[in-house]
């Protein structure tokens, strides 16, 4: 297997010291859209894994300790040619919507692909990751994942109109994991999924920027059907009035607490 690395220069500069410098495969630019050149990550080969990779490791540790956004993305593993891995992840970097037109995917993105295992079937993850065998990151709590690729790969990644609406609220899940791990919140395996359906739900009631991130903190850190109490409800018909947020400010623990214990009478 040979070991390839996702850079994100826009990021930050890779850096590497006392190993073999890695070399570049060349850019992830999709054929249908060449303007994106110097704009999107880079796909380098390590040559020497047993030098080079627990250097990569630690610099993608550092910062993530650091709350620096990530330069190196992903290590893949890939019995392939570097540039047929390359044009493999460029075009993926186009994502067609379900009904018509394309978005730019950053699928690649450590802070997306650990989503896109529980949004994506395992066919479709497949589709994703093509000819790499395996795909590892560093996830939002600081832990190395490593994700298998399919035996077999679909020629192309079509989303569900739900998927690609999961997919869109990514970077809001991410917002609300980052405030519940700033508040010692236990977060579980499922967790990310509670915050999507929360969000979708928010959306529901009209619900945008720190207003829909404030609820979904809140039906995570009480109930699932914390929305449907009346007091919430009550706040919730009041949009256009008051924001979501400056309505509910003045709630104690307390009253949180019965929330989230009345709420139980409305599954």
């Amino acid at each position: 297997m040979i070991h390839y690395v996702i850079v994100e220069p826009l990021n930050g500069k890779l850096e590497l010291s006392n190993v073999p410098p890695v070399y570049e495969v060349g850019e992830l630019v999709p054929e249908a859209r060449p303007e994106l050149a110097g704009a999107v990550p880079v796909l380098y080969c390590a040559e020497h894994p047993g030098e080079q990779l627990p250097a990569l490791r630690g610099q993608a540790e550092q910062r993530h300790a650091s709350g620096a956004p990530p330069v190196i993305c992903a290590i893949l593993e890939c019995d392939k040619a570097g540039h047929r891995l390359q044009r493999h992840l460029a075009e993926r970097l186009v994502l067609p919507k379900p009904t018509e037109g394309t978005a730019i995917f950053r699928f690649y993105d450590p802070r997306v692909f650990a989503h896109l295992q529980w949004i994506l079937k395992p066919e479709q993850l497949g589709a994703l990751m093509g000819p790499a065998a395996r795909w590892t990151y560093l996830d939002g709590g600081g832990e190395w994942v490593t994700v298998k690729g399919a035996e077999t790969q679909n020629e192309g990644l079509a989303v569900s109109q739900n998927q690609y609406g999961q997919i869109t609220r990514i970077e809001l899940v991410e917002r609300v994991l980052s405030i519940l791990r700033v508040r010692s919140f236990a977060l579980k395996a499922d967790t990310p999924r509670w915050v999507e359906a929360h969000l979708a739900r928010g959306e529901a009631y009209g619900l945008e920027g720190n207003d829909l991130v404030g609820f979904a903190v809140h039906g995570v850190k009480t109930s699932p059907y914390f929305d449907r109490h009346p007091r919430v409800q009550a706040v919730l018909t009041m949009r256009g009035k008051t924001s979501y947020m400056a309505a509910v400010q003045n709630w104690d623990v307390h009253e949180w607490t019965a929330i989230a214990r009345e709420s139980a009478q409305y599954q």
